[in-house]
């Protein structure tokens, strides 16, 4: 009997002191199962429709719509948003978002921010060209954000992009998604003859990044003694359809992206792929806590949904703007009070910030990269990330000790269930996030978001438990109360 209870009292201690991730699929009931199942269906909809920045805020502001938000932008839109919440989008690329809380905008907000763009290749600015040997019109593109060159060759691939013309007019284009569409593709090097070209050489130099174009025509225009016969082919292609001009492109934002839909992943469905989950994973679990309040929390809602996050937050629509006072000073405007600069200043110094991104979840093959105790695990839950950043937190925004607690103890009303994670072994690598360029506005901040294989990727992995259970954890942050008077 000793020894039983002896061990029953070890038992106990380790649960009383320890603190062990949790798998959600076995604290999940049957309802919660279908919960989950059902959220990522309509998240699988929001990623397929959404594979662009541009796009990913017009699939935003659908939802938003949907749910009585108004534009703050639009005649009336102001007014409308003091009551029932609001949005704005920057130039196009941009969303924030406000929704008003028991209190007003003076003591501070909960902000969530999150980015909507992810690694993907451009068309350069002048990028039609003929290839004669091979018999080809062509495309060159340019690399955007950190990507592994080589997944993106010999795939199904598609075009989306907007084009401003000098006249005034806008297009919007989709190309490769529709089953009647034909779609592109940028060829690889056959094994046979990769000897010198690929095999050998180190896997980021084996890919030259400026070899990486599309074949978009195979069919001269003309007789054979015309010249740039493919190139006027392809440039046919581009005016028949969309009424462009190589002029145009100049003043274009064409993107390749993976062509086709998200979709169920492993033979029992539980896992989600897709190409843009980092961060628009994120961004949907935002809207849907949103969504998911019952009634105003207690401060009131920002959330911020920015581009260029891939690329280090710079310019007009990234992080590192200062879109997001104008936008508390609108939250001002809405609640009837003066937006004066040091009071909304003041008020971002004191609200709680959460930076919406993904985490890199352990991988099966590459555990060699983690460091196991402190990693993260699809179906955990999501991660709180205390610091990003390079060798020595270099680059690294790390929430102070007491954010920390609060943000703990927010969970545990609510039962989320979460990890703590970091990225990757001390000289691995390493990655940084927006919370570092919103901490400068003096507010805690903290990484949270859910754990995602090969990000990164044309097809990136998530789990469907953690997409349920990081919309829980986002509803919980919104729901705390004022630092100063929890």
């Amino acid at each position: 009997m000793a020894v039983k209870k002896k061990k029953e009292d070890l038992k106990q201690l380790a649960e009383k002191l320890t603190f062990k991730t949790k798998c959600l699929w076995d604290e999940m009931n049957d309802a919660n199962r279908e919960e989950a199942w059902e959220l990522a269906g309509r998240y699988m909809n929001f990623l397929t429709r959404g594979k662009t920045e541009r796009a990913a805020a017009q699939e935003t502001a659908t939802l938003l719509a949907a749910r009585n938000f108004a534009d703050m932008s639009a005649p009336g839109g102001l007014k409308a948003a003091g009551r029932s919440g609001g949005w704005i989008i920057h130039q196009g690329k941009l969303t924030g978002i406000f929704a008003p809380g028991a209190a007003g905008p003076a003591d501070g907000f909960n902000i969530i921010a999150a980015h909507g763009d992810s690694p993907r290749l451009d068309l350069k600015p002048k990028c039609v060209y003929e290839e004669t040997t091979s018999g080809f019109g062509m495309l060159k593109t340019n690399l955007y954000g950190g990507l592994k060159k080589f997944q993106w060759l010999a795939r199904p691939l598609a075009l989306w992009g907007f084009c401003a013309l000098k006249d005034g007019r806008t297009a919007d284009i989709v190309f490769g998604e529709e089953a009647s569409d034909p779609v592109l593709t940028i060829p690889d090097l056959l094994p046979h003859l990769d000897r010198k070209a690929q095999r050998g050489k180190k896997i980021d130099e084996a890919i030259a990044a400026e070899k990486m174009n599309i074949p978009a025509a195979s069919i001269p225009l003309g007789e054979p003694e015309d010249k740039d016969r493919l190139r006027l082919a392809v440039l046919k292609i581009l005016h028949d359809r969309w009424g462009i001009v190589e002029e145009d492109m100049v003043s274009s934002e064409l993107e390749i992206v993976p062509a086709g839909a998200a979709r169920e992943t492993g033979l029992d469905g539980s896992m989600i792929g897709g190409y843009g989950q980092d961060d628009r994973l994120s961004v949907f679990a935002a809207l849907e806590a949103l969504f998911s309040l019952k009634k105003k929390p207690p401060r009131p809602t920002l959330i911020l949904i920015y581009d260029r996050e891939e690329i280090g937050s710079y310019g007009s629509t990234g992080a590192t703007g200062n879109f997001i006072e104008h936008l508390a000073a609108r939250a001002f405007e809405a609640a009837g009070l003066e937006a004066r600069w040091l009071a909304v200043h003041e008020a971002l110094m004191k609200s709680n910030g959460l930076s919406a991104d993904v985490e890199a979840a352990i991988d099966p093959d590459y555990k060699e990269v983690h460091e196991e105790i402190n990693s993260a695990r699809l179906g955990r839950g999501p991660c709180l990330v205390r610091y990003t950043g390079g060798a020595g937190k270099y680059g690294a925004s790390e929430a102070g000790a007491e954010y920390m607690a609060r943000v703990r103890a927010a969970f545990a009303r609510e039962k989320v269930i979460w990890q703590s994670s970091l990225l990757g072994k001390q000289e691995e690598g390493g990655g940084g996030t927006e919370a570092l360029h919103l901490a400068a506005y003096g507010m805690n901040i903290v990484d949270c978001g859910p754990p995602v294989l090969s990000m990164h990727s044309p097809f990136e992995i998530s789990s469907k438990a953690d997409l349920w259970m990081t919309v829980r954890a986002y509803a919980a942050f919104l729901k705390m109360e004022s630092t100063f008077a929890e």
